[in-house]
């Protein structure tokens, strides 16, 4: 059995910036994993190098038994990701915004009012992106990661400017995964 997450000597420099340094670990399958460090510690590198969004150094990194340097896209259709940087169309409804990546997915538009329901977002799905609080971008962001059910999910900081209701409400989202 792969493990959902596993990563050998990964390393990150930039230029003469030693950002992540030989990160060893392995995540077991329908684990909830920490990964924790100060600001600036490589938290974000290395889950970008984690999602292929920027390459490693040296070093390994494995998604669900995939590589992701090199299987980039098998390893991307095994993982739903939020980053700080949502990336939403605030002139399109959340609906709208998680239909753009459905199609991209081949997924069904049922998927949409599945993650939806979720992260209890159904009844502001209408609404244009711009007018969400922070809260809400955050649970349609968690929606967008859960669109197709991959194996892995990869949350950067899924709690960051929430206040106590939303982050007792994320807490609950993701315990009912």
């Amino acid at each position: 059995m792969a493990a959902a997450i596993e990563t050998r000597a990964l390393t990150r420099r930039f230029k003469r910036h030693l950002a992540v340094d030989a990160v060893s670990m392995t995540v077991p399958e329908k684990a909830v994993y920490g990964f924790l460090g100060r600001n600036g510690a490589g938290k974000t590198t290395t889950l970008k190098m984690l999602l292929g969004l920027i390459a490693p150094t040296a070093g390994q990194a494995m998604i669900d038994g995939v590589d992701v340097a090199r299987d980039r896209l098998g390893a991307a259709r095994r993982v739903g990701a939020l980053l700080e940087a949502h990336g939403f169309y605030g002139n399109l409804s959340g609906r709208e915004n998680l239909d753009l990546t459905r199609v991209l997915m081949g997924l069904p538009r049922s998927e949409i009012d599945r993650v939806l329901e979720v992260v209890e977002m159904t009844d502001n799905a209408g609404r244009r992106v711009s007018d969400y609080s922070l809260g809400m971008r955050q649970r349609l962001g968690l929606a967008r990661a859960m669109l197709g059910a991959p194996p892995v999910l990869i949350l950067d900081e899924p709690t960051n400017g929430l206040d106590p209701d939303g982050i007792a409400d994320m807490r609950r989202f993701l315990k009912a995964l």
